[in-house]
């Protein structure tokens, strides 16, 4: 009687479930008592939910260290493919145990000690690895079949906001159903995202409701969670798969002494790789276009830390070569420089454009738009069609019953929440007085505009005219880089011409010396393109 260790392992949490290693256990277990040894549980080495392409794995590991030491005499395992799913990794590990005169037995391999039966015995290594291969290979051209040609959904974990239905084999593919309580969560984050809410205060905001992530390892939700649940299509209705793939990690966590997987990170394929499947959608289309545009607009116009310098065209100014302008300090005055010489090391710079200065540029391109904006015909067309519909107190009243609505839809929300259970009751009461005591703010507040707009004054238009001119030349820089960002697109600008891209309300084609070029773009706007000669200045 000799004594003997045992050595098991399974790639996946699903072979896990169908308890594959118990499976391995029993085979293993008959053929130990068959052949008059006993069965040590100390001696018994298991790598759950482990690749067998990875050669450092904690159980093997043990095992290759207790054999140094001399704990067993005999090894027993599956086959080769439990050891290692690659030729050479087998080689090496049998091959250090055969050193250390440990005999190795592969319940379904070719045993022996000749050359001829390890040269078999080799042979088998290969078909695991080839086998390893043509498994990877024809599961991954087997579910690109069934997406392209099917329009199948594959079974996965789902995403937040829905639930996986299993396929029923002949009688129903799988499928996405809605659930109601994490689809409001959806609702609350993509309607804040469309005010402009960053993804900071979203978690914030969630984590002040009580309002958990779907695997609730932490009460925080991560970053990167709520980024790409607001890039996804999949929550108007359009589930994409193929669209990316895993790759080895190029800075793999150091920390980490094991890695179940090698392929620790993913690219995107390119697009026309994807395949598209219709699921019920949690949004509207228009709400995730304008999640999207959110997402564009937001990095432009976040605000820096930069207390000492302010640059009124920033995130919208760009070179001609086709880099971006960004605003650098230099011997007292500020430029925008392009980033082609700021981001290149020496010797790679394309672009050999001048820096701008900032004031000058900022001062001539507020000017211009100043002028066009202040046209008395112009503003004074707005403020008849203005004051036909809205007028100041009207435009608050709209507000307040906008706030109302939300309110009342939040409310709803809240209570799907509450009873699907992903809200305490006590986070539920607290959420749902504050909002009573904003619905009777805001009910009280129309009560009042009412009143006003009964008893409202008539306002002559010339006088109307005249504040709107006076307000716009008393506007201080906030003021007037909210209103750059909301008219200009952008600006390419060089030292001795601007050229504006922009959205303001035109009558005539007559524009203070500027030639406009036209395209239809918005009900009421049209698209403008300005050149605008700036004057000699160093």
């Amino acid at each position: 009687m000799k004594n003997v260790a045992v050595y098991m392992r399974v790639s996946t949490q699903r072979q896990e479930e169908e308890q594959t290693i118990k499976n391995q256990a029993m085979e293993i277990r008959e053929r130990i008592k068959a052949d008059g040894h006993i069965w040590l549980d100390e001696n018994v080495y298991r790598d759950d939910g482990w690749s067998g392409s990875i050669l450092e794995r904690p159980g093997l590991d043990q095992l290759r260290a207790d054999a140094y030491d001399a704990k067993f005499e005999v090894l027993y395992f599956y086959d080769r493919g439990r050891i290692s799913r690659k030729y050479i990794h087998q080689e090496i590990v049998l091959e250090d145990l055969r050193k250390l005169n440990i005999e190795c037995i592969g319940l379904h391999d070719i045993n022996g000690t000749s050359d001829e039966e390890r040269l078999m015995g080799g042979v088998m290594g290969i078909f695991h690895e080839y086998e390893r291969v043509k498994i990877t290979e024809r599961m991954r051209v087997g579910k690109l079949r069934k997406v392209r040609e099917s329009k199948q959904l594959l079974g996965y974990q789902p995403k937040y906001g829905y639930i996986y239905h299993n396929k029923v084999k002949n009688v129903k593919n799988g499928y996405f159903t809605i659930n109601t309580g994490q689809a409001e969560v959806v609702k609350m984050i993509f309607g804040w995202y469309a005010v402009g809410k960053s993804k900071y205060w979203v978690r914030e905001e969630l984590h002040r409701l009580n309002i958990m992530p779907a695997k609730a390892k932490s009460d925080v939700w991560s970053l990167s969670v709520i980024d790409r649940m607001v890039r996804d299509s999949t929550y108007m209705g359009e589930h994409y798969y193929n669209k990316s793939e895993s790759v080895v990690s190029k800075n793999p966590h150091k920390d980490k002494k094991y890695r179940k997987t090698i392929k620790g990170s993913r690219v995107v394929r390119p697009r026309t790789d994807w395949f598209m499947t219709k699921v019920p959608a949690i949004i509207t289309p228009e709400l995730f276009n304008e999640v999207q545009k959110q997402l564009v607009r937001k990095p432009k116009n976040n605000k820096r830390n930069n207390k000492k310098n302010t640059y009124l065209l920033a995130g919208l100014i760009e070179c001609p070569c086709g880099y971006s302008r960004s605003g650098d300090p230099s011997n007292k005055c500020t430029y925008y420089r392009c980033n082609d010489r700021l981001n290149n090391v020496r010797g790679t710079r394309k672009c050999k454009r001048f820096g701008i200065n900032s004031v000058v540029l900022d001062t001539t391109v507020w000017n211009n738009i100043e002028k066009l904006l202040l046209q008395p015909e112009l503003i004074l067309d707005q403020a008849v069609k203005w004051q036909a519909t809205n007028s100041p107190i009207q435009n608050q009243l709209d507000v307040l019953e906008d706030q109302l609505l939300k309110i009342n839809a939040t409310e709803e929300r809240f209570a799907k929440v509450y009873g699907d259970g992903t809200m305490t009751e006590h986070i539920y009461k607290e959420n749902i007085a504050e909002l009573n005591e904003k619905r009777i703010t805001i009910t009280n507040e129309m009560s009042a505009l009412r009143d006003a707009i009964d008893n409202k004054p008539s306002i002559p238009l010339e006088k109307l005219v005249d504040g709107v001119v006076k307000l716009v030349q008393e506007l201080d820089f906030n003021n007037k880089k909210q209103i750059i960002q909301r008219v200009v697109s952008k600006v390419v600008a060089t030292k001795k011409d601007i050229t504006i891209w922009g959205f303001i309300p035109l009558l005539t084609s007559e524009k203070v010396g500027y030639e406009p070029e036209y395209c239809n773009r918005r009900p009421s706007k049209r698209r403008q393109v300005y050149t605008v000669q700036r004057p000699h200045q160093q």
